[in-house]
């Protein structure tokens, strides 16, 4: 594989990558209500899942999207849940400066399967890897080392992207020093995480 061909597969994985959607909304509401360790932790799971996902794909296993399609729509909602529950706290949290950020410190695991069930819950992703791959990459000439290369550009594609998100979100929740302001932050993250929920819970 050419350093042109890695290229232009990284430079539409990025592209992907950093579109506004539910993964990225979800990162930067934990950055902002949470804190930095759960927004990365939240990264990393929407990382892990993207490259099972396309490990799926380099293996022409996209049926498994339509086969497992009621394990696919279980995970969506259940992320989905779970983030309209997230949103639901962060409405009704005490208004006390850094107590978000403290406790959240605490849900790496659970900010891990969050973005997890997010990368998971979408099963189109598989298609999208699949329909994206041959316009790019020579697969009846990739070895083993082009995949794990490919494995790894998605790897760390992904945590780039979802780290910078995280990264702005957690530096901006520092500007929120008063009670009036955490409170604002709160209704705007908890509404935000709301909003997501609903997103990817509707989305088919």
């Amino acid at each position: 594989m050419s350093l042109s061909i890695l290229a232009a597969y990284i430079l539409a994985l990025f592209l992907a990558a950093a579109t506004p959607g539910p993964a990225m909304f979800a990162v930067i509401t934990s950055g902002i209500s949470r804190g930095l360790g759960p927004a990365l932790a939240c990264g990393l799971g929407i990382a892990l899942s993207d490259v099972v996902l396309v490990s799926v794909a380099l293996a022409g296993l996209t049926v498994i999207a339509q086969t497992f399609g009621w394990l696919f729509l279980a995970i969506k909602y259940a992320g989905a849940v779970y983030l309209v529950f997230l949103g639901y706290r962060m409405w009704r949290a005490a208004a006390t400066v850094n107590a978000g950020v403290a406790s959240g410190e605490r849900g790496w695991t659970r900010s891990l399967a969050l973005g997890a069930a997010i990368g998971f819950g979408n099963p189109k992703a598989i298609l999208f890897h699949a329909s994206l791959m041959p316009l790019i990459l020579d697969l009846d000439s990739l070895d083993r080392v082009d995949i794990a290369t490919v494995l790894a550009v998605v790897f760390t594609v992904n945590v780039v992207t979802m780290g910078g998100y995280a990264l702005l979100s957690a530096a901006s929740s520092r500007w929120f020093r008063t009670t009036r302001a955490v409170r604002a932050l709160n209704r705007v993250a908890g509404s935000a995480m709301i909003a997501t929920g609903l997103v990817i819970a509707a989305r088919s």
